[in-house]
């Protein structure tokens, strides 16, 4: 039962990501709706571990926008509510 309710919540935070990121594509140059695609990107940039035998990069980047963060909140109160 616990993996079925695992699956839930990321079945209903990536949809709630898909959604955002669409419609904030859609709404980026409506005038009046423009603040819902205000935002900041987080993340650094490129760490090398160099061991001689491998070398790995690491790199993390994030853009968060106000849509998001509205979503993603509806997404975790809904999991809240069917849970």
């Amino acid at each position: 039962m616990r993996t079925k309710n695992t699956l839930v919540l990321v079945f209903l935070l990536l949809s709630a990501l898909v959604l955002s990121a669409l419609i904030g594509a859609l709404t980026q140059n409506i005038g009046y709706l423009k603040w819902l695609t205000w935002g900041d990107s987080l993340g650094f940039d490129t760490v090398n571990l160099d061991l001689s035998v491998i070398n790995i990069s690491f790199s993390f980047h994030m853009q968060v926008n106000v849509l998001q963060v509205v979503f993603i909140s509806a997404a975790l109160l809904l999991y809240k509510k069917i849970r």
